[in-house]
C-alpha cells in the first residue's frame, strides 16, 4: 500500500491530519495533500472537537502558572533589599499574572527597583519613558511574578517580626506615596494609601519607634505632625536621596523641583525664628 493510500484510509476512517502524520512519520503538509478532497462524516468531526478540546484541556492544566519558554530566575530569601523592592512594587507598582511593574516620574527610584530585581533575582527588566514623562521598569514572566505575588502578599507579616526591616517598608512607602506641606500654621509630612490596612501598620511602625502619627481617614493617609515627630521622622527614616516634588503639579505649592528630603528640612527650620520660607519663593 502506497503512503498516499495510507493516509486516505486512515482519514475515511477518522483519524485527524496530526495523528495520521504521527502515525506516518509524514509531515503534515505531505498528509494534508493525500487528504484534502476525503470528506470527514459529522460524527467523525464532533470527535475530533472532543479530542481537542481534551488535550486543550490537559495542556492549559499543565501549563497555568508556568511560563511557555521557562528562564531561571532566583529565589532570594528575605533581606533587607528584598523588603524594599516587594514594598516599592507594593505602593507604586504592581505585581499581576503576568509580570511587575514599578512606576516613578524619578529615573533615579526607577534605576533603583531596576538594579535590586537585577541583583536579587538575575533577571533583566526594561525601562521606558511614558508621554506623561512617568518612568516605568517592567519585567513580564509568570512564574516571576507568581513568586513576587507570595512575597508581596507576606510582605506584612514578614516586617513586623523584624523592627529594622519596618524602617524600610516606612521609607518606601514615604518615597513612594509621601509628600511635605508647609503653611504659616501646619507643618506636616504625609503618605497616602487607599488600603486602610497598610495605613494602620505605618501608624503602629511610626509608634513603635517613637514617632506619634495619626491616620485621616477622608484623605486617606498616614499623618505626622510637631516638631520632635518630623525630627525623629528624618532621623530614622527620612526620604531616600533624589526623590523630588512634581514641580508641574497643577495644584502645587512649589515651582520647583525640590528634593522631599530638602523641604522636610525646610519645614524644620521654619520652626525657628530665623528660618525663611520666602528663599524659595511661594
Amino acid at each position: 500500500m502506497t503512503t498516499k493510500q495510507q493516509c486516505r484510509l486512515l482519514r475515511k476512517r477518522g483519524y485527524s491530519i496530526g495523528a495520521i502524520a504521527s502515525r506516518l512519520k509524514l509531515s503534515e503538509s505531505t498528509v494534508h495533500w493525500h487528504v484534502s478532497d476525503v470528506r470527514l462524516t459529522e460524527t467523525q468531526r464532533a470527535r475530533l472537537r472532543s479530542q481537542k478540546r481534551e488535550v486543550m484541556v490537559r495542556v492549559n492544566a499543565k501549563r497555568r502558572g508556568q511560563p511557555i519558554k521557562p528562564t531561571p530566575f532566583s529565589t532570594p530569601v528575605w533581606s533587607r533589599p528584598l523588603v524594599h523592592l516587594v514594598a516599592h512594587l507594593s505602593f507604586d507598582g504592581r505585581v499581576d499574572r503576568y509580570g511587575c511593574s514599578y512606576y516613578n516620574r524619578e529615573y533615579g527610584q526607577v534605576l533603583h527597583v531596576k538594579q535590586l530585581l537585577e541583583r536579587l533575582l538575575g533577571v533583566t527588566p526594561k525601562v521606558r519613558l511614558r508621554p506623561n514623562g512617568i518612568w516605568v521598569v517592567s519585567y513580564y514572566n509568570v512564574a516571576v511574578a507568581a513568586w513576587l505575588s507570595q512575597k508581596e502578599q507576606g510582605l506584612l507579616h514578614v516586617v513586623g517580626k523584624r523592627p529594622h526591616w519596618q524602617q524600610l517598608w516606612l521609607q518606601a512607602l514615604f518615597d513612594d506615596e509621601g509628600h511635605i506641606h508647609i503653611s504659616n500654621h501646619v507643618r506636616r509630612v504625609r503618605a497616602s494609601q487607599d488600603d486602610l490596612d497598610v495605613l494602620r501598620r505605618a501608624r503602629q511602625f511610626l509608634e513603635t519607634m517613637g514617632i506619634e502619627s495619626r491616620i485621616d481617614q477622608g484623605a486617606r493617609a498616614v499623618e505626622i505632625t510637631g516638631r520632635r515627630n518630623l525630627m525623629m521622622f528624618k532621623r530614622l527614616i527620612n526620604f531616600s536621596p533624589g526623590i523630588c516634588l512634581n514641580a508641574s503639579r497643577k495644584n502645587g505649592l512649589w515651582n520647583q523641583p525640590l528634593e522631599k528630603r530638602e523641604l522636610l528640612d525646610l519645614a524644620l527650620d521654619s520652626y525657628r525664628p530665623s528660618a525663611a520660607l520666602s528663599q524659595l519663593g511661594r
